[in-house]
């Protein structure tokens, strides 16, 4: 099984690639709110981001879920990170366990105005937060895993600033 996780090899069943754009301007986040009633995260907040079409190149995918969930349009500064987490079957709409692995890019400049009419889907709003208030939200993992990267990024540009 070389090349493979010790959970792959314990019955994964499915793999799924992402793109999210981490919007953090002026000390506030955008983050969306997961309207999928069939998923056990249902109701907690995320980042703008979505699975990757067929074919689609992740960069455009960050763009396009950024405008779809969010009306929002971003210059992209790049890569901050990568996530990569392992599913239990409980913890998937499909009820299989599987692989999610998430490219979460960061935006620098972000225009437009903020959607509060949505279609049915994934996301049902979107909202700016300011960085103190995230803990206190109801959050998918990967929410914490992007502030972490943001510090740990601070941190390689100003080495005398604590976590």
């Amino acid at each position: 099984m070389r090349g493979r996780g010790p959970r792959a090899a314990a019955g994964a069943e499915w793999q799924r690639a992402a793109a999210y754009v981490v919007c953090c301007l002026d000390d506030r986040i955008l983050l969306t709110h997961l309207n999928l009633p069939d998923l056990p995260d249902h109701g907690a907040w995320t980042l703008p981001g979505g699975g990757l079409e067929w074919g689609e190149q992740p960069l455009d995918a960050a763009h396009r879920e950024l405008e779809e969930e969010t009306g929002l349009t971003a210059t992209i500064g790049g890569i901050l990170g990568v996530w990569s987490t392992w599913l239990d079957a409980s913890e998937t709409v499909r009820g299989a366990p599987g692989h999610a692995l998430g490219v979460l890019f960061d935006a620098v400049e972000v225009a437009g105005e903020l959607r509060t009419e949505f279609d049915e889907g994934s996301t049902d709003a979107a909202a700016w937060f300011p960085l103190d208030e995230v803990p206190r939200l109801r959050r998918v993992p990967i929410v914490d895993a992007a502030l972490a990267m943001l510090v740990a990024r601070h941190q390689r540009r100003d080495p005398s600033v604590d976590a």
